[in-house]
């Protein structure tokens, strides 16, 4: 790795802080992340005709 770019090593050390920045997350807040992600994905799937249900979280519990 020592003769990468290093547009292409700084992007990695991002890669690995983000990682380990989402694995800090609580439960909890990862399941609120996968519920963001469904919500954004929704609308593409439904117009490519794919049956979509997003998880409902009760926000007042959280």
């Amino acid at each position: 790795m020592d003769n990468l770019n290093p547009e292409i090593t700084r992007l990695f050390a991002a890669k690995e802080a983000r990682r380990q920045r989402l694995a800090r997350l609580s439960y909890a807040e990862k399941v609120k992340a996968v519920v963001q992600l469904q919500r954004m994905v929704a609308p593409l799937l439904r117009q490519r005709g794919r049956h979509v249900r997003v998880w409902e979280l009760d926000e007042a519990r959280s």
